[in-house]
């Protein structure tokens, strides 16, 4: 049977932003600027880091987080990057927490396009769910996704699926991954199932995306989680 999304513990969310031509010769203000169109989301002290010339563009300058560590975001010359951490405080619905998620994504869309003219070219998305199950993880994987006789018994078995596919006006990469997780003080527990749903742009294309389709990716990409993938994940 299967499972809705409101059944699991999120994990995390990680949103990925990739860009070119962000202005770096104000970090400071960056940081500022996102903090306020942030609105107040990010009230830990940001972190601007000095960054030698030849550093990689992967590297972060700006770091940015809430004071519980709940939220943090990063900006490199290629790529800003929002995430949430669900180990941090109590378990949260999903729904609310999406909500607030998306809404930072929102204001940070019309910072990189309108208020700070930024090259948006590739989009991604990545939620990480958790649920115990009755029985072994690994055993459920196997039955329910692998119907065959020659991988009896496995100590550990991920499943992980790729569909290159259209969702709405974007062409994407969907991975949908499966693993068992043990308890960390009784590994022969293996009954905790981890979720990974992983939508991205792909990066062989060459976009250059208006803050409404910023946007609209996003909110796609949740529903498409929400609804279509998990279709495809059995609990039960």
């Amino acid at each position: 049977m299967a499972a809705g999304i409101e059944e699991f513990t999120t994990l995390s969310i990680q949103s990925g932003i990739f860009i070119r031509g962000l202005d770096f010769s104000d970090p400071l203000a960056i940081a500022q600027a996102i903090r306020r169109a942030a609105g107040g989301v990010f009230d830990g002290q940001p972190g601007v880091f000095p960054v030698p010339p030849n550093a990689p563009a992967n590297v972060p300058r700006i770091v940015l987080a809430d004071k519980a560590k709940r939220y943090q975001c990063k900006v490199s010359v290629e790529r800003v990057d929002i995430a949430y951490d669900g180990s941090k405080g109590k378990p949260g619905e999903i729904g609310i927490i999406w909500d607030e998620f998306s809404g930072v994504i929102r204001q940070l869309a019309e910072y990189l396009k309108k208020k700070n003219p930024t090259r948006v070219w590739r989009l991604g998305l990545v939620v990480h769910l958790f649920k115990v199950l009755e029985r072994s993880a690994n055993l459920h994987i196997l039955e329910k996704y692998l119907r065959d006789e020659r991988f009896r018994e496995p100590h550990e078995l991920h499943l992980s699926v790729l569909n290159k596919e259209q969702m709405g006006q974007f062409n994407i990469n969907r991975w949908l991954k499966l693993r068992p997780m043990r308890k960390t003080d009784d590994p022969q527990d293996d009954r905790g199932l981890a979720v990974e749903v992983d939508i991205n742009t792909p990066a062989e294309e060459n976009n250059d995306f208006a803050e409404e389709q910023v946007t609209d990716f996003f909110e796609r990409a949740y529903q498409h989680i929400a609804t279509q993938d998990m279709l495809l994940v059995e609990t039960e």
